[in-house]
């Protein structure tokens, strides 16, 4: 008896052992290599333990929320900003990830107290209250009068919120898990308890990513990570009709994959001029799918940019099956992942490279951008169903106008997190984040947009600062109703930093 009693508590150190050393600490001790926005998950917890392990040498600042953080403030530029305009030399770190709501920001505070920051901002706007989902859930249902346990319960939902059970499953687990039916609580404390249970749908990503970029042909993935190509290159990795690079030893040796659209062939070969200003070579595109292309040896004979023009170009928008798309972008071919790197890119996971969806809008007048917003962000549902939570939010925003502001659910989150700083008399910045005057149109006149301002407001006192910034870009500086172009970033860096800068003393 003696000998099984050892033997099952052998069993329980070995598993539990197991799971903490390779789960919780050896995976992220590898290189990540995934882009912000193809691992979410994985990087956010990437990101803490590698902030958790630095040393504090300056004051830290913290972006906490959601896509709407990442995509309105820009880390080194806010960090060159204070320092250059407020001699405050700071570290800007992100804390978010898409579709991160008031609750999950409040389970993450207490992870936030080794991190030791200065200073926490908060970003908000309309998308991180959930609140289209009532209207999802019940088509007739009224945010003023839906019962908020339906709510919650459907914010625990795997596909609305799968962080709360790779992320946050415990502190999901205590604050929330009354709400939760048998089977969802039993999974929560199964995820709490074991990492491998916990990580088992983020952590392989990392590693498929490690094995491609040495060993594949990096032809499957949902960001470019590769080479900065001067014309441009769109965040699938598709140029326009020239791209320009350095050629590299890795070319030299293996070539580089191309994608040959039907679209862009129309039926008959496309020409690929290729030339350095001395050295000239043509290579022919007869045959669609990825394609791998060599250099001439004459090229790797000096290092000088080499410049691939194609004979035409295609259109998403007249394409079909997954290659339609609703934009006036010329498109050329799509490049590999890692094109033109010796090695893949690794610890990206929060930085953001411009890339030529950023500039479809620049010196566009209101009329020509208004057009093009209906067009690119609303039109099209029954081609393109990956829209729908667009539409959805439309619908939201022109029906909410119509009703009471009530502070229900991630509002009350709101002002738990606020309290949460001022009770411990750590600076915190809650911004109501600028809104694509267009989007901001459908519901700002209400009284419900109103009340809803007056509660934010409210919030302030203490170390907690609330700035209403709703109204701060044009809609040419938006990508879509809340996210920022990344010209639009750069033209709200200055204002953002001399917010945060007169916030620190002098």
């Amino acid at each position: 008896m003696k000998q099984r009693i050892l033997l099952i508590c052998l069993f329980f150190v070995s598993l539990f052992g197991f799971d903490f050393l390779f789960f919780k600490k050896i995976q992220f001790l590898l290189p990540n290599e995934s882009p912000w926005n193809t691992n979410h998950f994985f990087n956010f917890l990437y990101e803490y333990e590698r902030i958790r392990n630095l040393p504090k040498t300056k004051k830290r600042i913290i972006v906490v929320g959601s896509s709407v953080a990442y995509y309105s403030i820009d880390s080194q530029k806010l960090k060159e900003s204070l320092l250059r305009d407020f001699r405050l030399d700071v570290d800007v770190f992100y804390l978010a990830y898409a579709g991160n709501s008031p609750l999950y920001v409040y389970l993450l505070l207490n992870w936030l107290d080794p991190l030791e920051p200065d200073l926490v901002v908060y970003p908000v706007n309309f998308i991180d209250y959930r609140l289209h989902r009532t209207y999802v859930i019940f088509p007739e249902g009224r945010n003023d009068s839906v019962d908020e346990s339906v709510v919650v319960r459907d914010a625990l939902t795997f596909g609305e919120a799968p962080q709360s059970l790779w992320v946050f499953p415990w502190e999901t687990l205590k604050e929330v898990g009354t709400s939760m039916d048998w089977d969802t609580w039993s999974r929560y404390v199964v995820s709490s308890g074991f990492s491998f249970y916990r990580y088992k749908d983020i952590y392989l990503q990392n590693l498929q990513n490690l094995i491609q970029h040495r060993f594949g042909r990096n032809t499957s993935y949902h960001a470019y990570a590769g080479a900065e190509i001067p014309e441009g290159i769109n965040g699938l990795g598709w140029t326009g009709q020239k791209f320009s690079f350095f050629p590299t030893e890795k070319i030299k040796e293996k070539g580089f994959w191309v994608e040959v659209t039907q679209f862009l062939l129309a039926g008959k070969p496309c020409r690929m001029e290729i030339s350095n200003g001395t050295i000239h070579q043509v290579i022919t595109l007869t045959r669609e799918g990825w394609v791998r292309l060599y250099l001439d040896p004459q090229f790797f004979q000096e290092k000088k940019l080499v410049t691939i023009k194609l004979e035409r170009v295609w259109f998403a928008n007249q394409a079909t099956g997954a290659y339609l798309d609703y934009h006036f972008d010329p498109m050329g071919v799509r490049l590999e992942q890692t094109f033109g790197l010796e090695e893949a890119k690794s610890g990206i996971q929060y930085k953001r490279e411009p890339r030529t969806e950023d500039f479809r809008y620049l010196g566009m007048k209101e009329e020509e951008y208004r057009k093009y917003f209906q067009y690119r962000l609303l039109d099209g549902l029954e081609k393109r169903p990956g829209i729908g939570y667009l539409v959805a939010l439309k619908l939201a925003k022109e029906r909410i106008r119509k009703e009471s502001f009530r502070p229900y659910f991630h509002f009350r989150y709101l002002k738990k997190i606020a309290d949460h700083f001022r009770d411990r008399n750590v600076p915190f910045l809650l911004i109501n984040n600028p809104e694509n005057p267009i989007s901001l149109e459908w519901y700002e006149d209400s009284e419900w947009y109103r009340d809803h301002l007056r509660y934010l407001q409210s919030l302030e006192g203490g170390s907690v600062y609330y700035w209403d910034i709703h109204r701060s870009l044009p809609m040419q500086g938006f990508s879509d109703f809340h996210h920022f172009t990344y010209i639009g970033m750069e033209q709200m860096n200055p204002i953002y930093a001399k917010r945060i800068g007169n916030l620190f003393p002098k």
